[in-house]
């Protein structure tokens, strides 16, 4: 049983996510790409949205909404839910809720995916320009 502090943690990050989500991180933002965005993993085993461009030192936030997921990045670079591997937090898909903000540093385009979903077409990209 869980307990009502956890239960209300897991409410509140909901409620800022789907708030967040609201917030333009779209590539055809008219003021070209963001600083930040938020990519949501749905109960559906999808990623919204998933394609995202942000500028070379920003930023994109997961968000676990639902389901067993994790997101990882098809180069290695990244493998997060928990938390990273490799950045005292675990990347094996998990059902809680949980977000991880990831910086990216430079110029390209970095594909992800969700390791348990992959095989049904849960992947994104995020363009850093």
């Amino acid at each position: 049983m869980r307990s009502r502090s956890s239960v209300r943690s897991a409410a509140l990050l909901i409620v800022i996510a789907v708030v967040l989500s609201t917030c333009d991180s779209s590539p055809t933002s008219p003021n070209g790409p963001a600083q930040t965005a938020i990519v949501n993993l749905l109960d559906n085993n999808t990623f919204s949205p998933s394609t995202v461009t942000i500028v070379a030192g920003g930023t994109v936030t997961f968000v676990n909404l639902g389901g067993d997921h994790n997101v990882t990045a098809n180069d290695g670079s990244f493998r997060c839910a928990n938390g990273c591997d490799g950045s005292g937090g675990d990347g094996d898909p998990a059902t809680n809720a949980w977000s991880v903000t990831i910086m990216f540093p430079n110029a390209g385009s970095v594909p992800y995916n969700c390791e348990v979903h992959v095989s049904i077409g849960m992947t994104g990209t995020v363009i850093v320009q």
